[in-house]
C-alpha cells in the first residue's frame, strides 16, 4: 500500500540510534579542579574560620591564606568537594564582608 505516511521498506526505528560500534564517541576527560580561590576576606577572618568552613564541605589538602590580599587558597581533596564549596559560598557573607569563590583549574 503506497500513500501518505507510509515509510520505504526497510526504514523501520528511522530516527532513533541503534546502538552499534559506529555510534560510539570518544569524550575526553579535563581534570576536575580541587582548588579553590576565596577572595574578598575581612582583615578580621581568621584561617580557623575559613578552615572550618572548608571542612563543612569535605576534606582538605591544604590552606595559604594571604592576608595582605584578603585571599585565601585552598586545596580539596577531592574536586566534588571544590565544586560544592563554590556553589554554596560564593558570594556568602563572612564578617560583614561578601567572599568570591573561584574554582582554579592547576
Amino acid at each position: 500500500m503506497h500513500g501518505r505516511g507510509r515509510g520505504v521498506a526497510g526504514a523501520v526505528g528511522r530516527g532513533r540510534l541503534m546502538p552499534n560500534k559506529q555510534n560510539l564517541r570518544v569524550v575526553e576527560c579535563k581534570p576536575q579542579p580541587c582548588v579553590v580561590s576565596v577572595e574578598g576576606l575581612s582583615s578580621s577572618t581568621t584561617d580557623a574560620q575559613l578552615k572550618n568552613l572548608l571542612m563543612s564541605v569535605g576534606p582538605i589538602q591544604s590552606l595559604q591564606m594571604l592576608p595582605q590580599q584578603r585571599k585565601a587558597i585552598a586545596k580539596f581533596k577531592e574536586p566534588a568537594h571544590a565544586l560544592a564549596f563554590q556553589q554554596k559560598f560564593h558570594r556568602h557573607m563572612i564578617d560583614l564582608s561578601h567572599i568570591n569563590v573561584a574554582l582554579i583549574v592547576e
